[in-house]
């Protein structure tokens, strides 16, 4: 469905919700609502609709989402319709392959300027999402890579050039972060609201245990040089491209408050959780939430091992979590026709998650929008 509204009932409905109140979910130890605000206060009228809606379903509902298969596209959308008769509410597109695509190498095998995959999803009702898997060029000069080190196929690119703007890997920060920003100023000009999980899963295991490590070049530096960039990227994106269309979700690895670029450039706080009987899911939204109580608290990945045998949201609600949203991730085996083959949440997860009336698929979100 198209979406189709005027203008003056935007700005009526901003007026009414720019910052949003909701009361919070247990264990907060407060009576009084928390006020869950954007840290953009230039956000667009668009963008500010969806925050409401966000903060209104907030404890009550989780809406469902899926990851591009690599990159542009909604193939595992379309996976779970075909299971369920429902699409998830949320699909997020990856920019992993921008250096690849054809409006900046003519031998590019995919086109990011080609924006239909994006507006046709949210013209359908449902909600964008983008990430990137930030690759640079590797060691060998041919590969690009997202991998830290100095093996041929991963990356010596130093996240410290962020403070160095004579430096080559400072000057493919700003070519890159532009870049991306060239499409998401597209989708703003479309009226496009996104939900933007940048520079995700930085501190990798490094708290984890001694020896851990960051998994992303974006995190090989430690915390500081990390907040840095995070910082210098949102600054890059809000204030220099004026992109006001962004609803920020920051990564916690657990554990790593050193790495928490503030609450200034932060809207949401997501955990990736694969292994939910080794890491419980309740156990982490608990935590999560008593260290950001003013941030919402997303499950921004999930989809193998322990939690897909749980018969998910039934579960994880009575134990206690509420998670804004959840994103599982694709399918190596896209095509396989044995559900019981899937390797992420496959046919019986996602009829058993909305089976159990916790969860919003995309066309409860869009009457939720655009009642």
């Amino acid at each position: 469905m198209k979406h189709l509204f005027s203008r003056q009932s935007i700005l009526l409905f901003v007026l009414l919700c720019s910052v949003c109140s909701c009361h919070a979910v247990e264990p907060v130890p407060t009576t009084e609502p928390v006020t869950y605000t954007l840290c953009n206060a230039q956000a667009t009228a668009e963008t500010q609709r969806l925050w409401a809606v966000l903060c209104s379903e907030y404890g009550k509902r989780a809406l469902s989402g899926v990851v591009a298969k690599v990159d542009w596209n909604t193939r595992e959308a379309e996976n779970v319709y075909k299971w369920t008769g429902r699409y998830p509410a949320l699909n997020v597109f990856d920019f992993i392959n921008i250096h690849a695509s054809r409006d900046v190498n003519k031998q590019g095998w995919l086109d990011y300027s080609d924006l239909t995959p994006v507006t046709d999803w949210y013209d359908a009702g449902g909600i964008v999402g983008c990430m990137w898997h930030w690759q640079v060029p590797a060691n060998n000069g041919t590969n690009y890579t997202c991998s830290p080190g100095t093996e041929p196929g991963q990356t010596s690119f130093d996240p410290a050039a962020v403070s160095d703007p004579n430096s080559a890997d400072y000057k493919r920060m700003i070519h890159d972060i532009d870049q991306v920003a060239g499409y998401l100023k597209k989708m703003q000009k479309r009226g496009i609201p996104v939900i933007w999980r940048p520079l995700h899963e930085a501190a990798g295991n490094a708290t984890e245990f001694a020896g851990g490590k960051a998994w992303f070049w974006w995190g090989a530096k430690g915390a500081e040089v990390y907040k840095q960039l995070w910082r210098f990227m949102y600054d890059r994106l809000v204030n220099y491209h004026k992109l006001n269309n962004l609803i920020w979700v920051w990564n916690s690895q657990m554990n790593d408050p050193d790495w928490y670029p503030g609450a200034d450039v932060v809207d949401v706080v997501g955990r990736d959780n694969y292994y939910a009987l080794q890491y419980p899911l309740a156990k982490e939204y608990r935590q999560l939430q008593q260290e950001y109580p003013d941030k919402l608290i997303t499950l921004a990945e999930c989809g193998n091992g322990d939690e897909v045998d749980m018969s998910p949201w039934a579960k994880i609600w009575a134990e206690g979590s509420r998670w804004s949203w959840f994103m599982t991730w694709y399918d190596y085996n896209y095509n396989v026709g044995n559900s019981d083959e899937h390797r992420f949440a496959g046919e019986q997860w996602w009829k058993d998650a909305f089976s159990t009336g916790l969860v919003i698929d995309r066309e409860q979100i869009s009457k939720l929008l655009y009642k």
